[in-house]
């Protein structure tokens, strides 16, 4: 259940980032326009005028005012001064300056037996 939240709260944000209400408003205004100028003059009529450009209604706009704003908004980055990559470092690799050998012991093994200290059950 908190996942479905979750998921949907991102998309939300994701939208709202992406600049997708803005995409609604439009789609809305469209509808309203295509409805009004279709009712109005027919169908033909009314979908040249929705998409023309040239019959613009009040949401649209609205909407044109508010991307001129956002891309105002945003200033330019030189680019110059973005830095996507680290700078390289050399690597070498360096053998060990201790090497130690292990010499394996087989004494703690030579005390072991290898019958078991109780004999299995016997079936009866």
């Amino acid at each position: 259940m908190r996942s479905r939240f979750a998921i949907f709260f991102v998309a939300l944000a994701l939208l709202q980032i992406l600049g997708g209400h803005l995409a609604i408003f439009q789609v809305a205004a469209w509808a309203g326009m295509l409805v009004k100028y279709s009712a109005a003059e027919g169908v033909e009529v009314g979908i040249s005028k929705t998409f023309d450009g040239k019959h613009p209604c009040d949401i649209c706009l609205g909407i044109a005012k508010t991307k001129q704003t956002e891309k105002r908004e945003t200033s330019p980055v030189d680019a110059a001064k973005i830095y996507l990559m680290a700078p390289g470092r050399s690597l070498t690799l360096q053998p060990p300056v201790h090497s130690w050998l292990l010499m394996a012991t087989y004494a703690p093994l030579l005390g072991c037996d290898s019958s078991p200290l109780v004999p299995p059950p016997r079936v009866s």
